[in-house]
């Protein structure tokens, strides 16, 4: 009896301490802490692990920013309005604006941004929000150029690192004339880009609308893909996965790149003296712009390519272009199509006087595949030379090195090598020579050089090569083929072994 009293008076006594606790004492909640995205101190290090929505608050941080870049019509200045999800900037106010802007004053330098969780922008609402104030054809006389997304944006010295997802949602009205412009990450002079996640870009777009998965104007930059990078629009003018506006940089793809929309699709591009090499996979479809629509800008010149080398005056060194991957350069084509659509997997374009003293080295150790559909032929190839229309004077100076390809009938494809104004030294390059599906053992293609490089200029452009001789022809499978090669008649077959 005494034992069982004892245990009711403990349970007496834990019951008025649990109640006592349950009813002096609220329950705690843990606290998230919130992450600064956004700093204005060099040398800080900006860690996202969280899911960030731009676009779609007035809590959105937009700002003025003045930028110097690069034009087919040289340096050209302009303020922008800007929007950014994560970045290394200084702001101050604008007092005739009351707008805050990017404080020139104040570098922020040294500055590492990593993204591990989710940045989603949507375009909708910040278009409606701002469209007073963003210039469109037919009033140039607002305050700012165009809109622009920022994702991850930093100075000089920095490092900027996506190992999460980049979602863009261009879903704002597609029958705006203003140029919508997103950029996913950027980063000033001696700077890093790397993205181990994924960016994606999706939505219907506008016929202004802009994109860059990395983006640069500064020199010795390090730009590497390593993760995914895709884009999927209905509507688009420009649209490059990397692009670099300096010089002594290095753009690299170690992983994988895909594009399909209209417009000017350049995935690779470099402005200076940079290199170029994908060791992955390239997968690009210009498609036509939707039926209603009329192409602006850039997109009134359709081209695709996996690597862009404009030729102009500025240069000081010219590094190799180098395919060791994967490039599938396609056109789907209609009627309406514009018959002046081209698509290369390497693409040099002479735009600028000077550009021809500079020697362009191509290399192609990997595959390179261009298909075309639809009733209208386009010049397409796996290496394009253009000179415009203003230099036709001068011409791509192009160096051919080591160049993978399948054996077939040049003189008739016109997609090895095509040009419109060019040098091309032979001399020290080596074709590597395989069967393609519908090859029939031992049949003898022209390998002459006018069959190799096909001049689509009509004789409105300098066509010149030289070093034939010194050019080689190998079987790419040198166990399971033999090559003949006929060097007076300039004919090469292919047996198996």
């Amino acid at each position: 009896m005494r034992k069982t009293l004892r245990w009711c008076l403990w349970g007496i006594l834990l019951f008025g301490i649990s109640s006592c606790s349950e009813d002096d004492t609220p329950p705690i909640e843990p606290v998230e802490e919130e992450e600064i995205l956004i700093t204005d101190e060099s040398g800080a290090t900006v860690v996202n692990t969280k899911d960030v929505v731009v676009g779609e608050s007035e809590e959105d941080v937009v700002f003025e920013m003045t930028s110097t870049l690069l034009t087919t019509s040289g340096r050209v200045t302009e303020t922008t309005l800007n929007c950014c999800a994560m970045g290394a900037t200084a702001f101050t106010t604008n007092p005739e604006s009351g707008m805050a802007k990017v404080d020139s004053t104040q570098k922020v330098t040294n500055v590492t941004l990593i993204n591990r969780g989710t940045i989603t922008v949507h375009t909708k609402d910040l278009v409606e929000r701002y469209k007073d104030f963003i210039q469109t054809p037919d009033n140039t006389e607002l305050p700012y150029t165009y809109l622009r997304v920022l994702v991850m944006y930093a100075g000089e010295n920095s490092t900027v690192i996506n190992e999460g997802t980049i979602d863009v949602y261009f879903d704002h009205d597609p029958s705006t004339t203003a140029t919508i412009y997103v950029m996913g990450m950027i980063a000033g002079e001696n700077s890093s880009l790397i993205n181990n996640g994924e960016i994606r870009f999706h939505g219907t777009g506008s016929v202004a609308t802009r994109l860059r998965s990395m983006a640069t104007f500064g020199n010795q930059i390090s730009a590497f893909n390593n993760g995914t990078m895709t884009a999927e629009l209905d509507i688009c003018e420009d649209a490059r996965m990397i692009t670099t506006g300096g010089t002594k940089s290095n753009v690299i793809n170690d992983g994988i790149m895909r594009m399909r929309m209209p417009g000017s699709i350049l995935c690779m591009t470099r402005y200076g003296d940079s290199n170029l090499i994908n060791n992955n996979l390239i997968d690009l479809t210009l498609v036509d712009l939707p039926e209603g629509y009329t192409a602006v800008g850039n997109g009134e010149h359709p081209a695709v390519c996996a690597m862009y080398e404009p030729l102009s005056g500025m240069r000081t060194q010219m590094p190799s272009m180098v395919n060791r991957g994967t490039i599938h350069i396609a056109i789907e084509g209609s009627e309406r199509s514009n018959p002046a659509s081209q698509g290369y997997g390497i693409y040099c374009d002479l735009m600028g006087t000077g550009g021809g003293n500079y020697q362009v080295n191509i290399i192609n150790d990997g595959n390179i595949q261009v298909t075309q559909s639809g009733p209208i032929r386009f010049n397409m190839a796996e290496a394009g030379f253009i000179t415009q229309l203003t230099t036709q004077e001068e011409a791509c100076n192009i160096t051919l090195g080591r160049w993978k390809t399948t054996l077939r009938d040049f003189s008739q494809t016109h997609d090895l090598f095509l040009a419109k104004g060019v040098n091309i030294d032979l001399g020290g390059g080596e074709l590597f020579l395989s069967r393609g599906d519908d090859y029939v053992d031992g049949t003898a293609y022209s390998v002459a050089p006018e069959a190799l490089v096909y001049d689509a200029g009509n004789g409105m452009f300098r066509y010149e090569y030289s070093g034939y001789e010194g050019l080689k022809f190998t079987a790419a499978d040198e166990d399971s083929d033999t090559l003949a090669w006929d060097k007076e008649n300039k004919m090469v077959s292919l047996s198996k072994k």
